[in-house]
């Protein structure tokens, strides 16, 4: 596995074949006998992509019958070609029938995914710098969508609001200071835990590393800003930079000395790629 697997994975892969199946399958047990047979099937990717979440698709269809049998033809965070078998599947026709729709769905969406990561973590590649997600993530798929981050090569900024500190600009609002906000929030939290400081200005950047904060996060920031805030920094702090980044720009700010860029462009502009199942 390149990332992250929730715990609970079983229990959300039943509750998206819920979702699709509720109580039956009308179509296909009305084929009677037909449902029983033995068959063999394929997933094929019909255009090029990373492959991720090839674990999750077969155990969707092992959920629905311990019996079928799976093989996994594309490790994940490879890449692959249009026409390529990603995975082939034998067992009972009502199994994987059943299981068709929501596997699809969940390797097509998370291979998207690791796509768009790649192609940034493959525009960078040659400097010292990571490739970070955000909370830019669809509601009860922000774990699965984190781990294809990792299999496109990416890292995983924090995972919520429950393991990780950053103090946005809506905190420093109430608390009318970035050294005051630290202050606050590092009496409350446990050692541990790592503080990131959003910093609009090189004013606020160098507050937050006399501070201490451990992450300073450049939001927004244009390039010769970026370039100073590294400077101020010197090394005190992870530096992070972040507010529309994409393609056209992902290396221009790396070459600015950053340690890590996040973007939310490599969760909410990454492309479903277009899969089928084929019986036979």
């Amino acid at each position: 596995m390149a990332g992250l697997v929730p715990w609970n994975l079983d229990a959300m892969l039943l509750q998206f074949l819920n979702e699709d199946l509720g109580p039956f399958d009308l179509t296909t047990q009305g084929l009677g006998e037909l449902k029983d047979r033995v068959v063999q099937a394929q997933i094929i990717a019909k255009e090029p992509g990373v492959m991720a979440g090839g674990p999750f698709a077969l155990r969707i269809f092992k959920l629905l019958d311990r019996e079928i049998q799976g093989t996994i033809h594309v490790a994940e965070g490879a890449h692959f070609l249009a026409g390529t078998v990603l995975l082939s599947l034998s067992g009972r026709a009502e199994a994987i029938l059943e299981g068709e729709r929501v596997a699809l769905n969940l390797l097509a969406r998370l291979s998207g995914i690791a796509t768009r990561t790649r192609e940034l973590v493959d525009l960078v590649a040659d400097l010292p710098v990571r490739i970070a997600d955000t909370r830019k993530t669809t509601p009860g798929l922000r774990l699965l969508e984190k781990y294809a981050v990792c299999c496109g090569g990416g890292t995983n900024h924090r995972m919520g609001l429950y393991d990780c500190v950053l103090i946005k600009d809506n905190h420093l609002a109430l608390c009318g200071s970035v050294k005051e906000a630290i202050f606050r929030v590092r009496k409350a939290v446990p050692f541990t835990t790592k503080i990131v400081v959003e910093c609009a200005s090189l004013e606020a950047v160098a507050e937050a590393c006399e501070a201490g904060a451990d992450v300073i996060l450049l939001d927004n920031m244009p390039l010769e800003d970026i370039r100073q805030a590294v400077k101020i920094v010197k090394k005190r702090a992870i530096v992070e930079a972040s507010g529309g980044i994409g393609p056209h720009n992902v290396r221009l700010v790396a070459e600015q000395g950053v340690d890590i860029i996040s973007t939310g462009y490599i969760t909410h502009h990454a492309p479903w790629i277009d899969l089928s199942l084929r019986i036979g």
